[in-house]
């Protein structure tokens, strides 16, 4: 429960003017967690908590930097240990699978902190390409990924929605079927000239045949 809702707070967070996250960050009237509260969720025993904290952590940073390039900066060295451990974890009463997926997670995160450089996945979808570069697009990818499941691919390629929000632009369907009504209204222009340039030649001919018929 603890993961999930932290979840959605990462999403609705992506949707907040990176000058909004700012102030409400130095407001003092907890609008939004503090990044203490945030990193204290590090140490939580529950892979999914962990996972999902460090991830908001990253995503607060990248929507802060937007609107404040130092924003956070002085935790920037508490935040870069903390996640070191967990990027480097061998405790053995963690499974193995759970250590692996930690390990990964927070290998990008440390990149992030350490060199501002967000995860780079590409996901293709018929003969398109997604590229998801920055930690609001991956957190906006997984939830909606999480809703529709199995069907994200169809929706990357059909629903006008989620393809807005993932800056792909028309459907290709259209693009072509717009081309193709471009190509049919030039094929009728061209036709109509040329249906009157007959029209013209045949009256022209017509008028000369009638001036020999009546000398």
């Amino acid at each position: 429960m603890h993961a999930a809702a932290l979840s959605s707070w990462g999403l609705l967070l992506t949707l907040i003017p990176s000058g909004d996250v700012v102030n409400f960050m130095a407001d003092g009237l907890r609008t939004l967690p503090s990044i203490k509260s945030l990193a204290g969720l590090l140490q939580s025993p529950h892979l999914e908590v962990r996972l999902i904290a460090g991830e908001c952590i990253a995503l607060l940073l990248e929507i802060g930097r937007g609107h404040q390039e130092d924003f956070l900066d002085s935790c920037l060295c508490e935040l870069i240990d903390a996640t070191k451990q967990l990027a480097t974890d061998s405790h053995k009463y963690r499974a193995k699978r759970d250590r692996k997926t930690q390990r990964a997670t927070f290998r990008d995160i440390l990149r992030y902190l350490e060199e501002d450089i967000p995860p780079d996945m590409q996901v293709r979808f018929g003969t398109e390409v997604l590229i998801l570069d920055s930690w609001t697009s991956h957190r906006q990818y997984n939830a909606i990924c999480g809703t529709l499941g199995t069907g994200l691919n169809l929706h990357l390629t059909e629903n006008d929605f989620i393809r807005d929000i993932f800056e792909l632009g028309p459907r290709l369907e259209s693009l072509g079927a717009n081309i193709n009504k471009q190509r049919k209204l030039e094929r009728h222009l061209m036709n109509a000239a040329a249906f009157k340039a007959r029209t013209i030649s045949r009256n022209k001919n017509r008028d000369k045949r009638s001036a020999v018929v009546s000398c």
